[in-house]
């Protein structure tokens, strides 16, 4: 039997990355294509430029196409959570008899609580926190079972139509009939997070060039989002900026960097890059702490927010491209938030790095859609 072969194209902050593959064993992948193309990025929930975004996505479509051989079925976007919005709702329904719970009673049940109104948003995603039978049961998947209520905590993802009117568009002119909206947020927290750690709470802090993005997620929905712009492009700029460097430069030096390593040793420790330009490990050390600990603060500031609670035995996951490969760079949150600090990474092997966490998780998605 011939295996079923998907495509994604992750939308960050830095590049669009179209990724086609079919599902290997133990749940790894067969990736048959992986391209990605730089643009502007986005920020503050707009992107920086249109143009460059067509050339990507564009460049995007092209690959995926010609990993088909052919018609495409449906491309799967990844929404980031700059554009998006989570809305958390009760539901309750109740039967005349105690009943078998059906996929129909679930629909009825997400129906009676959220209709969407409007034209801002577009409804991409909607799916459980937690179901409840009426003897108090609660579970995460109550079809098959009997009961006369049917309760739910349910999570909607909308996504902003600024960002599907400037995606969609484009994917069409470049051959791309069907296109489906998924949350990059909810992909990442299905695909990277044990079920178990999902039924209590955890959350994770995805970190990308441009933009940051804070998720809450409880059984197999999200509970809360806030994107914020700071990412691993800040510490580079700070770098650039401090020696009056290019940026290209600013990142191999950032890249160097071991904040493990003990300061203070003098005016003679220092990195050099080509031999010609040398930079002290006191200074650059102190300027990415500095940028980190502008990034914890941007996460203080959410989780001491009246809107969230967050156990102190919640774990801080955290992934994306930005700071992940910046050595000591866990261990200085971890001491500056005052909680337990994870990255996490795709599980496959060859292919578990930070950076390329959603992509792989819209791509996990799409072969389980």
């Amino acid at each position: 039997m011939q295996k079923k072969q998907v495509a994604v194209i992750d939308v960050g902050s830095s590049r669009v990355t179209a990724l086609t593959g079919e599902r290997g064993i133990n749940r790894t992948f067969v990736i048959k294509s992986n391209s990605y193309f730089e643009y502007d990025g986005f920020a503050e929930g707009a992107f920086l430029g249109i143009e460059s975004l067509k050339k990507a996505l564009f460049s995007a479509a092209d690959s995926i196409k010609k990993s088909f051989h052919g018609e495409v079925p449906v491309v799967f976007v990844g929404v980031p959570a700059a554009f998006t919005n989570v809305v958390v709702k009760n539901s309750q329904i109740s039967f005349p008899k105690k009943k078998k719970i059906d996929d129909e009673d679930l629909d009825k049940l997400y129906d009676a609580s959220f209709v969407m109104q409007g034209a801002k948003y577009t409804l991409i995603n909607r799916s459980p926190v937690v179901y409840e039978l009426d003897d108090a049961r609660r579970l995460m998947n109550p079809v098959g079972e009997e009961s006369e209520i049917l309760k739910g905590i349910l999570s909607f993802v909308l996504c902003d139509n600024y960002f599907i009117q400037a995606v969609k568009p484009v994917l069409k002119s470049a051959g791309i009939e069907n296109v489906e909206f998924v949350s990059t947020s909810l992909a990442q927290a299905i695909y990277l997070v044990d079920p178990e750690m999902r039924d209590r709470i955890a959350v994770i802090l995805d970190v990308g060039y441009i933009t940051t993005s804070f998720s809450v997620i409880r059984g197999d929905g999200l509970i809360y989002e806030k994107s914020f712009d700071f990412g691993g492009g800040y510490f580079t700029a700070s770098l650039a900026e401090k020696y009056d460097i290019d940026f290209e430069e600013a990142e191999k030096l950032k890249r160097k960097v071991n904040l493990s390593r003990k300061t203070g040793r003098g005016a003679m420790d220092v990195i050099s890059l080509d031999g010609s330009a040398y930079y002290s490990i006191d200074e650059l050390i102190d300027t990415i702490r500095y940028c980190l600990d502008t990034l914890c603060g941007f996460v203080s500031e959410i989780t001491e927010s009246p809107n969230i609670n967050i156990p102190d035995y919640v774990p801080l996951m955290v992934t994306g491209g930005g700071i992940s490969y910046i050595r000591g760079a866990k261990e200085h949150i971890s001491n500056r938030l005052g909680c337990v600090v994870e990255v996490i990474a795709p599980n496959v092997p060859l292919l578990d790095e930070p950076i390329r966490s959603a992509s792989l998780s819209l791509l996990d998605l799409a072969l389980e859609q």
